[in-house]
């Protein structure tokens, strides 16, 4: 009988042999009909971008990805900046340009045998750089940087990014440093330069740009003067004087000498002290010689602490002065809130006694331009947290001030405008009110400020125009004299420059006295009683300089009382110089009383045109008497001007005034032959004038020709 099998056992006959014959084969896996391909890749990625090195390569003819292929690279580093994760490579902005070559293996992720290999060529491009041309102003100790208009892959170039070199001789006194910085010397000359530089990016140093900077070093001109406390008159030791970047502190008599000051016509000096409060001098700075500047500083008025959270009322002994902080109303400079005592500094200011210890110039911009403003008291405020930081007032809160009246005016205005010092500009800006309150001599201006500063109590006023003209002791036109003006019976001042023909325009308040005084050379002129005047005014007798080395004035002002102090100058001939007999600036005894003062303030001046050999003597007497106030407590001062020396300050002793001392004798000049000047402080208070020389006929000193 024949066997006939079943279909199934037929089907697994069949499958029997088709393993038998793929076991022959070598083959044996389900999955080793599935096809891995990698392909190679060639890519140029800038910084910030990224790219797939699956996106060529397949499995089981589908696209490679990451849930059917695995990926690991077998060769090559990739260099810092590049990072290749499951296929993608991305490249940072710290790659370094230039080309890599990976190899890298794709398997199917089923099967870790069943793979592929392939490469990538990553190509990183240099990015572009621009070095663009620069132009700099730069005075000593200043610098600019170069790099500000420079890019890297169209960013701006930074020192982190990219270094810098001279590709050239720098000139002397220039350098530039690697993080673009090209700094001015001392040694530097003035004039313009070309600085040759190259930029290269950090990462990749052959990367490179180039440029041209031009540097022009202006002249620098120089400083010089004395700091004097303006009660004492005595020199202050340890104060800071800065015009922008440069500064220099004055010696143990106050005295400094300040370099490489930047020339302008309105340079701003600066004064701080721990001791006194801030102030400033304008100054006309030329690139050649060496500017005279004398500076008064007010002492401080009070130190007190005030709880920060709290805040409290700072008051001046003394004094109507007075701020009142809000609670939680100050901060720093980075706005972080103090916490615990604060230190509030408080400083009346009074340029009724001495417009000099004013900063600034009494001027502000209306509409741009520069205009006089009128003072009647000023206050200086400073706030410190426990470590010394500064501080000042939060935005939003406010603080109450009181500003003593002070003021050559007989009748302040009920209301008048705040004005605070701008110490950048070295200008007064008008911000809010302030209120007359108070009597007698009490009285004060109240108001609110939003910061602090040096606050002032001023008006802009209608001025007249006075045009005059300078010369010296043979009648010769003086060009580019300075010619200041400071009102009699208003509390401010004004300044002008002679042309090349020495005739000058000056303004002054309208319907209002003022002096007018001019220098040149170091040189002071004589100086003159100018106004009222209700329109502008031509004066056809010029201010007059003194014959070479002479021009030697005395110029005394004081405060609201006594109301008539007198200035007497005492010749070697035996003449004498007051308001009795008032003397002459172009003949015998060549000495004039120029202002006579009799209603409080002053001031008095008394010029020397023509040195006599001999002794001159200076004194001062209370015409009112005592019954109207003491000298030694009216603010008195004088200043002595000699030409090519600073200005010497002279206050009244601490002591020795009494009822029967009307006098102060201040000091005595001695004169030689060669017209050499010889002070000698007497600084005493007196019961009679100083003892007259006798009477006798003059003789001239003659200065040596050079």
């Amino acid at each position: 009988m024949k066997f006939s099998p079943s279909p199934q056992a037929r089907h697994l006959a069949i499958a029997l042999a088709a393993s038998a014959f793929l076991a022959a084969c070598g083959g044996g896996s389900s999955n080793d009909s599935i096809q891995v391909v990698a392909t190679a890749d060639a890519f140029t990625l800038a910084p910030g971008q990224t790219a797939n090195l699956l996106a060529n390569d397949r499995v089981d003819d589908r696209p490679a990805t990451t849930t059917n292929a695995s990926f690991a690279l077998t060769s090559g580093t990739p260099p810092a900046g590049i990072t290749v994760s499951n296929g993608t490579v991305t490249v940072a902005a710290t790659a370094v340009p230039g080309a890599a070559t990976l190899t890298y293996r794709l398997c199917d992720i089923a099967d870790a045998g069943n793979c592929a290999t392939a490469t990538a060529v990553i190509t990183v491009p240099a990015p572009p750089i621009v070095a663009t041309a620069d132009s700099f102003t730069l005075a000593s100790g200043a610098s600019g940087d170069v790099l500000a208009n420079d890019t890297l892959g169209g960013a701006r170039a930074t020192a982190a990014s990219v270094t810098v070199s001279a590709t050239g001789t720098l000139p002397t006194g220039v350098t530039l440093s690697a993080a673009g910085l090209v700094s001015v010397g001392s040694t530097a000359t003035p004039g313009s330069y070309s600085v040759a530089y190259r930029i290269c990016q950090t990462v990749a140093p052959t990367n490179c740009a180039t440029a041209t900077a031009s540097v022009t070093v202006p002249s620098a001109g120089s400083l010089a003067g004395r700091v004097v406390d303006s009660a004492t008159a005595l020199g202050i030791a340890g104060v800071r004087v800065s015009v922008g970047s440069a500064s220099a502190t004055t010696d143990a008599t106050g005295a400094f000498n300040l370099t490489g000051v930047p020339p302008g016509e309105r340079v701003n000096v600066v004064f701080n002290a721990s001791t006194h409060a801030e102030t400033s001098r304008i100054a006309a700075v030329s690139g050649t010689g060496t500017t005279d500047v004398q500076a008064r500083m007010v002492a401080l008025g009070t130190t007190a602490q005030v709880d920060a959270a709290t805040g409290g009322t700072v008051n001046v002994p003394g004094s109507t002065a007075q701020v009142v902080l809000p609670a939680a109303g100050v901060q720093r400079a980075d706005g972080s809130i103090p916490t615990g005592n604060i230190t509030v500094r408080v400083t009346p200011i009074a340029p009724a006694s001495d417009t000099a210890v004013m900063p600034g110039d009494f001027t502000t911009l209306v509409s741009g331009a520069a205009a006089p403003i009128e003072s009647f008291g000023a206050l200086n405020v400073t706030l410190a947290d426990s470590a010394g930081a500064a501080l000042n007032l939060r935005s939003g809160q406010t603080a109450t001030i009181r500003i003593p009246l002070s003021t050559r005016s007989g009748s302040p205005p009920a209301t008048v405008p705040l004005f605070f010092y701008n110490p950048s500009t070295g200008r007064w800006v008008e911000e809010g009110t302030a209120t007359l309150a108070g009597s007698g001599t009490a009285r004060y201006y109240q108001g609110t400020v939003a910061h602090f500063t040096t606050w002032n109590a001023d008006q802009v006023y209608n001025t007249v125009r006075v045009t005059s003209c300078v010369a010296d002791a043979n009648g010769v036109r003086i060009a580019n004299a300075r010619i200041s003006s400071d009102g009699i019976d208003y509390t401010g001042t004004s300044s002008a420059i002679t042309d090349a023909s020495g005739n000058f325009t000056i303004p002054i308040r309208r319907a209002s006295r003022a002096v007018l005084v001019g220098i040149s050379g170091g040189s002071l002129t004589n100086s003159f009683n100018a106004g009222p005047y209700t329109a502008d005014t031509t004066v056809t007798q010029c201010l007059t300089l003194g014959q070479l080395g002479s021009g030697v004035t005395m110029k005394l002002t004081w405060g609201e009382r006594p109301s008539d102090l007198d200035s007497y100058l005492f010749l070697p001939s035996g003449a004498r110089v007051s308001y009795q007999g008032t003397g002459s600036l172009t003949a015998a005894p060549f000495a004039n009383l120029d202002v006579d003062d009799t209603s409080s303030f002053g001031p008095e001046v008394v010029t020397i045109t023509r040195l006599m050999v001999g002794t001159y003597k200076y004194a001062v007497n209370n015409f009112s008497g005592q019954g109207s106030g003491f000298i030694g407590a009216s603010g008195a001062r004088v200043e002595l001007s000699i030409p090519g020396r600073s200005i010497e300050l002279f206050t009244p002793p601490g002591t020795g005034e009494s009822t029967s001392t009307e006098w102060w004798q201040l000091f005595e000049l001695d004169v030689d032959a060669q017209c050499n000047i010889t002070v000698r402080r007497t600084g005493t208070f007196a019961n009679s004038a100083p003892t007259a020389a006798a009477s006798s006929t003059p003789v001239y000193c003659v200065r040596p020709a050079s």
